[in-house]
Protein backbone atom coordinates (compact mmCIF):
# COMPACT_ATOMS: atom_id res chain seq x y z
CA UNK A 1 0.00 0.00 0.00
CA UNK A 2 1.64 3.13 -0.90
CA UNK A 3 0.25 6.94 0.11
CA UNK A 4 -0.51 8.75 -3.09
CA UNK A 5 -1.62 12.26 -2.02
CA UNK A 6 -2.22 13.88 1.03
CA UNK A 7 -5.03 16.43 1.51
CA UNK A 8 -4.38 18.94 4.12
CA UNK A 9 -7.00 21.81 2.73
CA UNK A 10 -10.16 21.88 4.94
CA UNK A 11 -12.28 22.62 2.05
CA UNK A 12 -11.14 19.60 -0.04
CA UNK A 13 -11.60 17.47 3.00
CA UNK A 14 -14.86 18.61 3.61
CA UNK A 15 -15.60 18.12 0.04
CA UNK A 16 -14.89 14.33 0.00
CA UNK A 17 -16.65 14.25 3.38
CA UNK A 18 -19.85 15.88 2.16
CA UNK A 19 -19.67 13.29 -0.94
CA UNK A 20 -19.20 10.61 1.26
CA UNK A 21 -22.20 11.31 3.79
CA UNK A 22 -19.93 11.49 6.74
CA UNK A 23 -19.38 15.22 7.20
CA UNK A 24 -21.11 16.20 10.44
CA UNK A 25 -21.38 19.92 10.92
CA UNK A 26 -20.68 21.06 14.75
CA UNK A 27 -22.82 21.65 16.86
CA UNK A 28 -24.05 25.26 17.19
CA UNK A 29 -24.98 25.52 20.85
CA UNK A 30 -23.94 23.24 24.04
CA UNK A 31 -26.56 21.72 26.05
CA UNK A 32 -27.20 22.54 29.41
CA UNK A 33 -24.53 21.00 32.28
CA UNK A 34 -25.41 18.11 33.40
CA UNK A 35 -26.77 18.37 37.08
CA UNK A 36 -24.81 17.27 39.70
CA UNK A 37 -26.33 15.48 42.80
CA UNK A 38 -25.44 16.93 46.26
CA UNK A 39 -25.55 13.88 47.82
CA UNK A 40 -24.05 10.36 46.20
CA UNK A 41 -26.50 8.30 45.18
CA UNK A 42 -24.74 5.15 46.56
CA UNK A 43 -23.82 6.19 50.02
CA UNK A 44 -25.85 4.93 53.13
CA UNK A 45 -24.62 7.51 55.99
CA UNK A 46 -23.62 10.85 56.17
CA UNK A 47 -19.97 11.76 56.15
CA UNK A 48 -18.99 12.97 59.38
CA UNK A 49 -15.66 14.61 60.82
CA UNK A 50 -14.45 14.09 64.44
CA UNK A 51 -11.92 16.16 65.57
CA UNK A 52 -8.67 14.78 66.61
CA UNK A 53 -6.94 16.54 69.44
CA UNK A 54 -3.10 17.62 68.67
CA UNK A 55 -0.93 14.62 70.90
CA UNK A 56 2.33 17.19 69.85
Amino acid sequence: MRILALIDDPGVVRRFLEHLERWTPEASERGPPAVVPIWPTNAVIPFTYHPVPDIA
